[in-house]
């Protein structure tokens, strides 16, 4: 049985740490997307055809930030108290949390399948790098790095917004 308070801390932790710091990264990600398509633009380097290149590197990204935020939170469901170990590390500060039981007291996380989730996500990376180089055909790499990278923020806002959304109900009702 997992206990209630567990659940809350570790929903808690996972709307700071997941939705708020992802929605900064988007932030970031997506300006500096716009930022660079904008300068190719202005400079006449831009056309529809790299638009939709940098465009499939963002949706490449986006289903990465998917299955990783939809791994996370088959985490935080099948174990909360790891997460909740981790909120109170994050609330009472380092030092003073490991000064007093150490850092080995946070729960592990272990299930049959956690070998694998490197693997998908190192190969999920090198389908990224794959379809850059790919699609590459003159468009500034920083961009596309920007276009990949906010992709996969957005999809992790998308997602843990409506988790968190989907808590609050369930508290509420």
């Amino acid at each position: 049985m997992i206990p209630v308070s567990d659940r809350n801390d570790a929903r808690e932790y996972a709307e700071g740490a997941f939705l708020r710091a992802s929605a900064m990264w988007a932030l970031a990600g997506l300006t500096g997307a716009f930022g660079t398509m904008f300068l190719d633009f202005s400079r006449g380097h831009f056309d529809f055809v790299s638009l939709s290149r940098e465009l499939t590197l963002g949706l490449a990204g986006g289903v990465l930030g998917l299955g990783h935020s939809r791994y996370q939170y088959f985490l935080l469901e099948s174990f909360p108290g790891h997460y909740a170990d981790l909120a109170r590390l994050s609330k009472e500060g380092w030092t003073l949390w490991k000064g007093r039981q150490g850092a080995s007291h946070v729960r592990p996380v272990v299930h049959p399948g956690r070998g694998w989730a490197p693997l998908a996500y190192g190969g999920a990376l090198l389908m990224i790098v794959g379809l850059a180089v790919l699609l590459y055909r003159g468009f500034p790499p920083v961009s596309s790095a920007f276009f990949a990278l906010g992709g996969f923020f957005l999809a992790r806002v998308i997602f843990w917004k409506r988790a968190v959304d989907l808590w609050k109900s369930e508290r509420s009702g």
